[in-house]
């Protein structure tokens, strides 16, 4: 980095932050793992690209692990946690090995006994001063501590309500929620009201917004759907839904959650890039904010790998918003050249970013990448000349700060 982004950088880590998005385990989980070194790397993205699945765990042994890693030194999935483990335990190296694994899991073990993780780390060092909270795993739980979080509402399995033996990626049904509260479904109406529901349930309980992760399902071209072809799906028997008739289920459900995010003032983050079959560039949502213009919408992730298309898409749709979340994980590359294009097409504007992990290391990696970034882009704008040191200094508070305060805050409490 260059002398402006250094001092950047700097800035941006004291600066207080909205963090848009997490999906943070309790820390217990971590800590009462008897290899919790390996627990923390089987909860990030790391074991995304060393099982070849999504989400899932790697399943692997400590040795297993250790001797994969020698295949992948440059991935930005190892890189991220490295930082976070230099910049959190001091630790020295640039890669793990049987060496200097007990001294560093000693470490955290330690550091999980003695502190609050997420206030000391999170709260503390980085000065996250809201997390948004993504509890995919139980939907319509929105118990958090508020000092810190925001829940939102992950509408994804809804989806797949057409049946009571369908799952979405995440393994989750509709019918778990309903079961739950005991209400009954019986009837296509009655489904539309268990949704009405949970959506009353989250704007009691203060959700910051909906979150729709879709994309791992399915492509993100939604036509409009009547009703009538919609309930089709829904009263066939459990597996004799024909691929049409589950994609016209989706397709109104996907309109009818806009709808009531129309209806209730709440923003609407959606998941695009890498996902199903890779028919999920953000452009394909087009016509969704043709339409609901005064719905407010963040698209995840930059599109990667269709990078350019958000910041072309923000031109011509001011409630649109763009996330960095994710992206410099994905590719650190792709990152830079996606900020700078959404800099010189918002002008700074509706930009945010978030860590989009399961543990406090990967989080903290995460958002070290983000401001690496962040740092990285305005420093060479401020190097050439494009911007002023004092520009660039406010567009960071404003990715930061201001503008995810303006994509989760409702006016009045603004």
């Amino acid at each position: 980095m260059n002398k402006f982004s250094q001092e950047l950088f700097s800035l941006f880590l004291e600066s207080p932050k909205i963090d848009t998005h997490e999906h943070l385990l309790p820390p217990k989980q971590f800590r009462e793992n008897p290899d919790i070194l390996l627990s923390i790397l089987e909860r990030s993205y790391l074991s995304w690209i060393l099982s070849g699945t999504t989400g899932k765990s790697s399943g692997l042994t400590r040795e297993e692990l250790l001797s994969r890693l020698k295949t992948i030194p440059a991935s930005s999935f190892y890189r991220y946690l490295i930082r976070a483990f230099q910049f959190m335990y001091e630790f020295r190296e640039n890669t793990l090995n049987r060496e200097n694994w007990e001294g560093l899991s000693q470490q955290i073990r330690e550091s999980y006994e003695k502190d609050d993780m997420i206030k000391k780390w999170l709260s503390g060092r980085l000065n996250i001063q809201k997390i948004i909270l993504d509890r995919y795993w139980i939907v319509g739980d929105f118990q958090v501590d508020r000092e810190i979080f925001s829940p939102v509402l992950r509408l994804d399995s809804f989806f797949f309500g057409y049946s009571r033996e369908a799952r979405d990626h995440d393994g989750q049904s509709p019918y778990f929620y309903a079961d739950r509260e005991r209400i009954q479904v019986e009837t296509f109406s009655e489904y539309l009201s268990l949704i009405d529901h949970i959506l009353q349930k989250g704007m009691r309980e203060g959700i910051s917004a909906l979150k729709l992760a879709i994309a791992y399902d399915r492509g993100l071209s939604f036509k409009q759907v009547t009703r009538t072809k919609a309930e089709v799906a829904f009263y066939r028997k459990a597996g004799e839904e024909t691929p049409e008739e589950i994609a016209n289920f989706q397709d109104f459900i996907f309109h009818y959650s806009f709808q009531k995010a129309e209806e209730l003032g709440l923003p609407i983050q959606i998941h695009t890039g890498p996902g199903k079959a890779f028919q999920t560039a953000p452009s394909l949502l087009g016509p969704i904010l043709e339409e609901y213009r005064t719905v407010k919408v963040s698209l995840f992730h930059g599109g990667f790998p269709w990078v350019g298309e958000p910041g072309a898409m923000a031109l011509f749709y001011p409630h649109l918003y763009l996330d960095l979340v994710w992206l410099p994980l994905l590719s650190p590359a792709f990152s830079r050249l996606a900020l700078r294009e959404w800099l010189e097409t918002t002008g700074g504007s509706r930009i945010m970013m978030g860590g989009d992990s399961w543990n406090v290391e990967g989080a903290v990696g995460s958002i070290l990448f983000n401001l690496e970034t962040m740092a990285q882009v305005l420093g060479e704008m401020v190097d050439t000349g494009y911007l002023s040191m004092n520009e660039a200094q406010e567009i960071g508070k404003m990715i930061l700060w201001d503008n995810p305060r303006e994509f989760f805050l409702p006016p009045q409490e603004k």
